[in-house]
């Protein structure tokens, strides 16, 4: 895209300076909150009180709650209105995201339709591909599956083993898919096969297909209301116009397809995570032990403290990515393919970024709402149980967390070896308060950030010839890249907003940031050539009883 649309936004920014601005939730409007309100009710009403039926392998019954969910317009929330969809801005998708995550089985099959199910279309489709296929997607007509990943070709996708040869105007793919989810109803198929063994290329793939034969149901740990099954392809025809892209062209079909979907895992994380966090608050004040509330003591309120804390600085990162994206999509600079591959390509480091920590989160958000729960957590009667288990995949599909630490850290040093600056300031050791000398708190927090950016800058400085990143250092230096974007993120969103929780929220994932600076500069020390300067930790127990008086 053009240097117009560069200069309203750009990748890796975060990685020089704090923005004034930021998009926030606060900034939704009445329609985007009705909009969320109708879909959780939905969710309530319509879809978790068949958890029961969905679990025990009734199949058809999550087809028709898809096709009930596009009667709503959720089906096509991001398809733009020429093809029946609603052509809603990033934002306020991520928002309807958050809600139909309150079920993770529906949520699951919800978001393979409409991100990796569908989104091949708009990133790569001829318009007679999108004109044939997006507006039966978006009534639900037809329901959509991914077919990338093979029992050799998982994180390595490239390495996969399905074959295509052309004979005319007929590809023949043979080769076999796993974990597919939706392939127990779905009707299409995005499926990605070597052209003569070498050409990695994306096909859509219709059901009716002869020799694709979808196999068993798996049986999985969690998401038991969710179809996922093995695809068998043996010599299935495929007509040359159903290629998506150019032959060779899968692995930008399919990274690019995957990049927004981390973004929509990131939302999805975050509205489940609240849903956990409101069951472990609501039980802590029900449940009594030793005449009073689980609440009122220590050890339980400051896990809903933190657990709080991490919504909201995951929450403050998402939606301000999610800004960033809607920027450029609202630029009237260039088609709007070109935007959404811009988009998927650029903002890369981002989206892996975001998957990781609110996934992560929520992994923590979860186990702290069972922990609370106690011995009824580990009962199947208590739906925390089934978020325990069904959240648990988060961390792997669409990039395992691991794949996406590398996924981060090699992007940004793309971006770099293009031209990013990275900020690298004298000194590498925020101050912190003392009883000699007083400092505001925006002040600690600024000077937080600029050790940060100051650790990852080097660091990548440093990493910028190597050709291989040696992992050892992909962990520590993720992990400072994940605290600079979510502390800069809350830091902003508190400043605009000055609401009180906020306020105590960040002050608390502060002081937690700045206790694990000490280890990254340590871990990192061989790429900086520094020594770790000696932080004086802060008492965290004010801060926690901050965050708790201020919900």
């Amino acid at each position: 895209m053009g240097n117009a649309m560069e200069r309203r936004t750009q990748s890796g920014a975060f990685l020089e300076r704090t923005p004034e601005t930021i998009f926030t939730p606060e900034q939704f409007g009445a329609e985007d909150r009705l909009m969320a309100e109708a879909t959780e009710r939905f969710m309530r009403e319509q879809v978790m009180p068949l958890v029961p039926r969905l679990e025990s392998g009734e199949k058809s019954l999550m087809r028709a709650l898809l096709e009930q969910a596009a009667s709503l317009g959720l089906m096509g929330v991001d398809v733009p209105p020429e093809y029946g969809g609603l052509g809603l801005p990033k934002t306020t998708s991520a928002l309807i995201t958050e809600k139909t995550a309150l079920q993770p089985s529906f949520a699951v099959s919800h978001a393979v339709h409409t991100s990796v199910g569908s989104l091949p279309l708009l990133l790569f489709g001829t318009r007679e591909q999108a004109e044939k296929y997006l507006p039966r997607l978006t009534t639900g007509e037809s329901i959509g599956a991914y077919a990338l990943t093979e029992p050799e070709a998982g994180s390595d996708a490239l390495a996969a083993r399905t074959r295509a040869h052309r004979e005319g105007d007929t590809y023949y793919l043979t080769g076999n898919k796993i974990w597919i989810t939706n392939a127990g109803f779905a009707d299409l198929f995005v499926t990605f096969a070597k052209v003569d063994g070498a050409r990695f290329t994306a096909f859509l793939v219709e059901r009716s297909s002869p020799g694709l034969l979808v196999e068993r149901e798996e049986h999985k740990l969690g998401l038991h209301g969710s179809s996922t099954c093995r695809v068998v392809l043996e010599q299935t025809p495929v007509p040359a116009a159903n290629r998506l892209g150019d032959e060779g062209q899968g692995a930008y079909v399919a990274l690019y397809t995957l990049n927004i979907g981390r973004f929509k895992i990131g939302a999805a994380a975050v509205g489940l995570g609240k849903e956990a966090w409101g069951l472990g608050f609501e039980y802590a004040h029900e449940r009594k032990q030793f005449g009073r509330p689980i609440a009122e003591f220590d050890l339980v309120w400051r896990k809903l403290a933190w657990g709080r804390t991490l919504l909201f600085v995951c929450e403050s990162a998402l939606y301000r990515l999610a800004g960033d994206l809607e920027a450029v999509f609202s630029t009237p600079e260039g088609d709007p393919q070109s935007r959404w591959r811009y988009v998927a390509a650029s903002f890369a480091a981002e989206c892996a970024l975001i998957k990781v920590a609110t996934t992560e989160m929520l992994d923590w958000v979860i186990d702290d709402a069972l922990q609370i729960h106690g011995g009824y957590g580990f009962s199947e009667e208590y739906p925390v149980a089934r978020l325990y288990r069904d959240a648990r995949v988060n961390r792997l599909y669409e990039g395992t967390n691991e794949i996406n630490r590398l996924n981060l850290v090699e992007r940004l040093l793309y971006l770099r070896r293009r031209g990013l600056p990275l900020t690298l300031s004298r000194s590498s050791a925020p101050p912190h308060p003392n009883g000699e000398r007083e400092v505001a708190p925006h002040s600690v927090v600024e000077a937080t950030l600029a050790a940060l950016r100051h650790l990852t800058g080097k660091s990548l400085f440093a990493l910028e010839t190597a050709q291989e990143i040696p992992q050892a250092f992909v962990e520590p230096l993720s992990d400072a890249l994940i605290a600079l974007y979510l502390l800069d993120s809350a830091f902003v969103r508190a400043r605009m907003t000055g609401d009180p929780f906020q306020q105590a929220a960040l002050a608390l994932y502060h002081e937690h940031v700045r206790r694990h600076l000490a280890g990254w500069q340590t871990d990192l020390a061989p790429l900086t050539g520094e020594t770790p300067p000696r932080l004086m930790p802060q008492p965290l127990a004010p801060l926690y009883e901050a965050v708790w008086c201020a919900l």
